[in-house]
């Protein structure tokens, strides 16, 4: 397996790119969006330190490591335009990761399409747990319930 794995996806939201871009870039506000968030300290507008759980499922064999907390640093690293880049450092199941977020907002009036990329690198334990546990599948899961959980709070 890889080192690093790649994700990207869109959807769209009854929302203006203003209000979405505003949004994004309140990372104190969008920090409360991401599902199983335990705790968050917000340690400036640009960057917040959170401790959520993540539950990996049945599938994986260990049951110790079905939920597993974890404990990141999320920092907003650049805003140009409609693109922010946000990136996440953290550790997860005793071994580091780290994302590099990209979001882009196009659209006009009430209507906003988001597309989104991420690239994760995993740290060297996360790399051999592949062997048993299908870790791209399973990243691909928080990001998808991650990018959910977003849309949920744009829409309210």
């Amino acid at each position: 397996m890889s080192s690093e794995l790649h994700y990207s996806g869109s959807f769209t939201v009854s929302k203006s790119p203003n209000e979405v871009l505003n949004f994004i870039t309140d990372l104190p506000r969008a920090i409360t969006c991401i599902p199983n968030i335990i705790n968050y300290e917000v340690l400036s507008k640009d960057r917040v330190k959170a401790r959520f759980r993540v539950d990996l499922g049945n599938e994986v064999p260990i049951a110790e490591l079905r939920r597993i907390t974890t404990d990141a640093t999320i920092e907003l690293i650049n805003q140009s335009g409609n693109e922010v880049r946000y990136r996440v450092d953290g550790r997860a199941a005793g071994s580091a990761i780290s994302i590099l977020l990209t979001i882009r907002i196009s659209g006009s009036g009430n209507d906003s399409r988001i597309d989104w990329d991420a690239t994760a690198s995993l740290g060297r334990l996360l790399q051999m747990m592949s062997r048993f546990v299908n870790i791209d599948s399973l990243v691909k899961r928080i990001s998808e319930d991650t990018i959910h959980g977003f849309i949920e709070c744009l829409l309210r």
